[in-house]
């Protein structure tokens, strides 16, 4: 699985960004880039609401505007190619930040997409962009409000934060696209713009496709678990696996490189493959004291069916040995213990 990283602050806050452990918005950078690709037969349509017919009255005037012929001439756009609006900060005087590589630059050229956008920039300030979006902060605020107790309404963040027995610095982002109706997808921030590397952030659009175009869009996000628990855990653990390397790198005799799940996560190495597999049976030790059983079963049988082959034995031992015990104050105490019992269940043959 990917992995996610992302920040804490714009260089000047956005209206709207709080400073907290989740947020959940309409991000500028995000929404300017959807309404180019959208301009551009780019993007597909979007669904049916108060906003879209807002939007596209008001944009649909720019059809011929410098960044939207670009992004024609790309040919085939992808849907979270929008992702670059997050390589801007500071609206709504605009910086942007070029990354040194990015896989963007291999499908498009770099000159190419750092022309792109420049060229969103200018479409930005000559469509009085940030007029338009000020003009309806208040509703993404109300969107954003809404989702936000709906998602977090079980306090999974709390439910992390309690498990680990430890401050680290980590942070959700939910972007809300209300022109986006295609699906959902995680944003890899620290290559795009790392100034936002501590925030994890997804984004999510608006999928009711035969809704009134009348009423502003509601949104929905599911699997919440995963972001908080899987991609919180990255975090969270990332100073052990640096602390303990050397204990780690003794067990890459453990490594499943042959197996098909390996290979389609892009695992490439034992350091990865242990981290996954770390995180993953976190996950499901927390699915197993928070969710029924039922959803316990299915969440490791899910893991060991992708071949991360190691949950089944650490899930229960994280289970018996930290959750249900008091004798050790933080998961960093609690570490050593999991090398140690893998290490000796799997003894390295001669």
């Amino acid at each position: 699985m990917k992995k996610l990283f992302l920040i804490l602050l714009f260089v000047a806050p956005l209206r709207g960004f709080c400073q907290d452990e989740l947020r959940v918005n309409v991000h500028p950078g995000i929404e300017l880039f959807t309404i180019v690709q959208i301009l551009a037969d780019g993007y597909p349509k979007p669904n049916p609401s108060a906003y879209t017919t807002e939007a596209m009255a008001y944009f649909e005037k720019y059809k011929d505007h410098p960044a939207v012929k670009k992004a024609r001439s790309f040919g085939k756009t992808y849907t979270d190619l929008v992702e670059l609006g997050w390589c801007m900060s500071n609206f709504p005087d605009i910086k942007i930040y070029e990354p040194a590589d990015l896989g963007w630059y291999k499908m498009y050229g770099k000159e190419n997409v750092l022309e792109y956008m420049s060229l969103c920039r200018d479409f930005f300030n000559d469509t009085h962009f940030w007029a338009f979006f000020e003009q309806h902060q208040t509703r993404y605020t109300q969107w954003g409000d809404a989702l936000k107790a709906q998602v977090d309404s079980g306090k999974l963040v709390k439910k992390l934060k309690d498990f680990y027995g430890f401050y680290a610095d980590v942070h959700w982002d939910i972007c809300i696209d209300p022109l986006n109706s295609w699906g959902s997808h995680a944003i890899m921030t620290k290559t795009l713009n790392p100034q936002y590397a501590d925030w994890l952030v997804y984004n999510t659009g608006f999928f009711k496709q035969d809704g009134p175009a009348d009423k502003d869009p509601v949104f929905e996000f599911k699997n919440f678990e995963n972001l908080v628990w899987h991609e919180g855990s990255h975090v969270y653990i990332n100073g052990l696996l640096r602390k303990y390397q050397k204990e780690i790198d003794d067990m890459a005799y453990l490594f499943n490189k042959d197996d098909e799940g390996m290979k389609r996560n892009n695992i490439s190495n034992w350091a990865y493959c242990f981290d996954e597999n770390m995180v993953r049976s976190i996950t499901a030790a927390l699915y197993k004291k928070y969710r029924t059983d039922r959803q316990y079963k299915r969440q490791v049988a899910r893991e060991i069916g992708s071949d991360f082959i190691y949950v089944e034995d650490i899930t229960p031992f994280i289970y018996d040995n930290y959750i249900n015990s008091k004798k050790y104050k933080s998961f960093a105490d609690f570490f050593p213990g999991i090398l140690k019992y893998l290490k000796n269940k799997y003894p390295k043959k001669a």
